[in-house]
């Protein structure tokens, strides 16, 4: 697998130039019993647990959050995908008749019942691997309060979880960890937080990866593609396969084609604010436009396009949009981080659905 694959990393050669990272999350999993990563969408989360678990030799579930049901979600749910993750465990073979409820066979694992006492038990059975929750925020929409369970896990059993979120605000939200009434409060949280790569890194990424491929092309291209996807690891790797493998050797056409793909993931997200749609879009489409904007920049354009709103209305847009990961809150405002999605709402954004 070269750098330009599109599929998470799992073996460090393949996981470029993260030596710092890699050593950072062991630090954290030597530390702490519960390790949080956080970074925006593309900043490589989810390759940096799989190669560090991998590096080291380590016996672990990994969850990916994303697969859960739209919606409220249940105990059943989670259990679903846990079945799919241990079925491909050989080591929970030999766990299975000792946990209550757990069938093994040629279907691979079956839970006879799928209830919150079963989760708790099966989670118990995994004493001394490692839990990952990829996608950690989706959480929140438990029927149950899933951080009791969390740190019941973090007081009873030698288990140790990771978290990982791209929405970093809302899974700090559902995890709580400064509010003296919560379940996790108290508890010692190591973080691992993940930025974009530094210009120089960002070349050297790109350079490395054409080698890998065998391809030369002009430095006009791989500046120009610096400049468009601004150290964002998934843009980057996702502008060298566009050119090596589909053909697309404009940096402006693979942005076109990325920020398509952003646009769909930005109308899927926002589509949970129901008939508050128009005001979320018309507070992202200032703020790209503008680059940066003001509160009351903001303030000014959408009451000018949809009418007056209140001002704590407008507050608490800002603040779902900034925890969803959307936004950034900077010295002179707000802007839009991921410069991808940016291009993505300046060309395709409507404020009404389309």
């Amino acid at each position: 697998m070269g750098y330009f694959d599109p599929e998470p990393k799992r073996r460090v050669e393949d996981f470029f130039d993260m030596e710092e990272e890699i050593d950072e999350l062991k630090r954290g999993l030597g530390a702490s019993k519960l390790v949080v990563v956080s970074g925006l969408r593309r900043y490589g989360k989810t390759s940096l647990i799989l190669t560090t678990l991998n590096d080291m030799g380590a016996s672990y579930v990994f969850l990916d959050c994303r697969l859960l049901p739209s919606g409220m979600i249940s105990a059943s749910d989670i259990l679903y995908i846990l079945e799919g993750e241990l079925s491909s465990k050989p080591w929970f073979r030999e766990l299975a008749e000792a946990v209550e409820g757990v069938q093994v066979g040629g279907f691979g694992v079956r839970f006879r019942r799928r209830d919150y006492r079963t989760l708790v038990r099966v989670l118990e059975s995994l004493e001394g691997r490692i839990l990952v929750f990829d996608e950690a925020q989706e959480l929140r929409r438990s029927r149950y309060r899933f951080d009791y369970l969390l740190a019941y896990l973090y007081d009873h059993v030698g288990v140790r979880v990771i978290l990982s979120g791209s929405q970093v605000g809302l899974m700090y939200k559902f995890l709580r960890v400064n509010d003296p009434s919560a379940p996790l409060y108290g508890r010692p949280l190591y973080n691992v937080r993940l930025k974009p790569l530094s210009p120089d890194r960002a070349r050297e990424f790109l350079v490395r990866g054409f080698e890998q491929e065998g391809v030369e092309p002009p430095l006009s291209a791989i500046e120009e593609a610096l400049e468009l996807f601004d150290g964002i690891i998934g843009w980057l790797a996702y502008f060298g396969y566009s050119y090596t493998r589909l053909g697309l050797k404009d940096p402006r056409a693979v942005l076109g084609a990325a920020a398509r793909l952003a646009y769909e993931e930005l109308e899927h997200a926002l589509r949970v604010f129901a008939a508050a749609r128009p005001r979320y879009a018309a507070v992202l489409k200032v703020v790209a436009e503008r680059g940066e904007a003001r509160w009351s920049e903001i303030l000014r354009f959408v009451e000018a396009e949809l009418g007056r709103i209140p001002r704590n209305t407008l507050s608490n847009i800002l603040r779902n949009l900034s925890d969803m990961g959307l936004l950034s809150k900077t010295e002179g405002g707000y802007r839009i981080p991921d410069p991808v999605l940016r291009h993505a709402v300046r060309r395709y954004l409507r404020l009404t659905a389309t």
